[in-house]
């Protein structure tokens, strides 16, 4: 064999192992089922009456929900590749304001499945999977924001 015929094998050794690297893994991955990339925001009206619910970001809006008692709304928030840290999600309700998804939210690490959220008569409270407590969280109406989806009218008044 010549030195040209043994580079040429060596490199086409090498760009075999190269390809099976590369998808092989991939056709496996896909047979497995995995969850979809983004994190899951669920959102648990704990209180005694309907709570209506709008949720947006700059990216999304979704339509007005409406929650009986311990009803849940969930949907899924995917962080921007870009500046992951300025994803938000905003949710207004017939009760006031609060950001569900913030970067800096230890649920929002990607080692936690969910966001969890909860909702009474007297205010919002956020699960914090490190500290296993709900942290109340500020969820005043601010009515400066009610042409951009601020505090919305829901069926009932609480």
């Amino acid at each position: 064999m010549s030195s040209t015929t043994t580079t040429a094998a060596v490199h086409a050794a090498f760009l075999l192992f190269l390809l099976n690297a590369a998808f092989i893994p991939a056709v496996y991955a896909k047979n497995e089922e995995q969850p979809p990339p983004g994190k899951v925001i669920v959102l648990t009206n704990n209180h005694t009456n309907y709570l209506s619910i709008r949720c947006f970001s700059f990216d999304n809006e979704f339509d007005v929900t409406h929650l009986r008692s311990w009803g849940q709304y969930k949907f899924r928030v995917r962080k921007r590749v870009v500046y992951p840290s300025s994803t938000m999600f905003n949710c207004s309700t017939n009760m006031g304001t609060f950001v569900a998804f913030k970067y800096d939210y230890e649920c929002c690490k990607d080692k936690y499945q969910t966001c969890d959220w909860r909702f009474d008569e007297d205010g919002a409270y956020r699960w914090d999977p490190k500290m296993l407590t709900w942290i109340s969280v500020d969820y005043a109406p601010n009515y400066e924001s009610l042409n951009r989806g601020g505090v919305i009218k829901g069926y009932f008044a609480n």
